[in-house]
């Protein structure tokens, strides 16, 4: 568990690249959940679930990884950085995935914000999706959510 720990704290260019996806991917979370001024306990507990579900993290191991993820987020210029380790290891249907679940982040307060739009047409741009992609896992996203409120 340490060795794990370890790794995310390593400097980007140090540690291996499949170790600094978990800490990609929550930066990345973290600035899409922020986007709109506000972070929800909604939004959070979407985080926690969404790095539990997708890295299979053991309680601990995630708080380091949120509070990490918190200090990078505050330290970094661009999203680039983070969008290009996702860009290096996804397939394009992963990538695909992954944007369904930063469309779910974005809706769990209950409101789309136009920043938090904004941002997400970003980051399907820097990993690689078309316009087409975005909005068909913006709308499969929407039907999803409507389905489990009915």
């Amino acid at each position: 568990m340490l060795k794990r720990i370890f790794a995310l704290l390593a400097p980007a260019e140090s540690a291996p690249a499949p170790d600094r996806i978990p800490l990609a991917a929550a930066v990345l979370l973290l600035e899409l959940a922020h986007a709109d001024g506000e972070f929800s306990s909604e939004e959070e507990a979407q985080i926690q679930q969404i790095l539990q579900q997708r890295f299979a993290l053991d309680a601990e191991i995630q708080q380091e990884l949120m509070q990490l993820a918190a200090e990078t987020k505050k330290e970094s210029a661009d999203l680039h950085q983070f969008t290009s380790q996702i860009n290096r290891n996804f397939t394009q249907p992963e990538k695909e995935e992954i944007i369904e679940t930063f469309w779910q982040l974005a809706f769990a307060d209950g409101q789309l914000d136009a920043h938090e739009e904004a941002m997400l047409r970003q980051l399907g741009s820097l990993i690689g999706l078309s316009h087409r992609q975005l909005i068909d896992a913006k709308i499969k996203v929407r039907k999803d959510l409507e389905t489990l409120e009915k």
